[in-house]
């Protein structure tokens, strides 16, 4: 029952990971605009670069806890699964554990990433936490510079948490040079309070179905999740993903999941016409920030 608990979390890690397989040639993708006729004109993205080969970091302790030890060794660059950190996780203690991050954050962006690692009672292992290339392309990140991770300890048989560890920063040979420039150009959404939503393009050709990208800031002193409510789509209620947790003083690029069955059952083959709720609420006590009225935009 381990095994299969295991291999089915590794399964949703990856889907994780892979969630946010954003299109990155906005040939392919319609822009989003306003419903009136002088729509704002769309800013053209220009693809990012490769991120580069030569990033290096010194080694140091993450968090040390009852025995638990997580040390940054070094980065690497696999063909596959990306930019990753090199981790040394140390269980000196009496039970086993399983260490992961709640929240990874690139140059102050929030990024999807893949790490889990379980260690048995005084052993170690060598594991590597993942970056999401395609989170990093949407985010025109092509120099790590700065790397946050909240790391948190939990009871490999009960996935109970025990350990919340404070923010770790690792600092790369590219801190200097890191990319500071937040790549928000679209139609703006919603903005207020230290709020800022924009949509950036529609993709109707994802792995799910289709997907509307965002780009959401938090200039609050609150970490914030935001979904969405009562989105339709040509006047057809859809079904749609979104949770997108955004810590105080980040960003994020992430998207709102139309599933392909959805559009199939309301014969949608081109989507138009959007509407939606947002619905913005405390990260931590789950209280309501906001739920915004109705917010109508086109793509084309």
């Amino acid at each position: 029952m381990k095994k299969i608990l295991s291999i089915l979390i590794a399964i949703l890690m990856l889907c994780s990971l892979g969630s946010c397989t954003f299109d990155t040639n906005p040939s392919e993708t319609k822009q989003i605009g306003n419903s009136t006729e002088n729509e704002t004109t769309p800013t053209e993205t220009k693809p990012s670069d490769p991120i580069k080969k030569d990033i290096t970091i010194t080694e140091q302790v993450c968090f040390e806890h009852d025995g638990i030890k997580v040390t940054a060794k070094s980065i690497t660059n696999d063909s596959i699964w990306g930019t990753g950190i090199k981790l040394l996780v140390e269980n000196n203690s009496d039970k086993d554990y399983s260490v992961s991050s709640h929240a990874v954050i690139v140059n102050n962006c929030m990024v999807s990433s893949l790490f889990s690692c379980q260690v048995a009672a005084g052993k170690k292992a060598n594991e590597t936490l993942y970056l999401s290339s395609s989170s990093l392309e949407a985010a025109g990140i092509t120099n790590i510079g700065q790397i946050e991770v909240y790391f948190y300890v939990y009871d490999s048989s009960s996935y109970t948490t025990v350990y919340e560890a404070e923010c770790t920063t690792i600092k790369t040979s590219l801190y200097d040079t890191m990319d500071t420039k937040v790549n928000d150009t679209g139609y703006e959404l919603y903005n207020k309070d230290g709020i800022r939503i924009v949509g950036k393009y529609v993709d109707e050709s994802t792995i799910w179905g289709s997907s509307v990208l965002l780009f959401i800031e938090n200039n609050t002193d609150q970490n914030i999740t935001v979904s969405c409510n009562d989105m339709s789509i040509n006047g057809f209620m859809v079904t749609s993903l979104l949770s997108s947790t955004v810590y105080k003083g980040k960003y994020t690029i992430d998207d709102i999941t139309i599933l392909s069955s959805s559009l199939e059952e309301n014969d949608i083959k081109s989507i138009d016409t959007i509407e939606l709720k947002f619905h913005i609420f405390n990260s931590d006590t789950y209280k309501t920030i906001v739920d915004t009225d109705v917010i109508k935009f086109n793509a084309k």
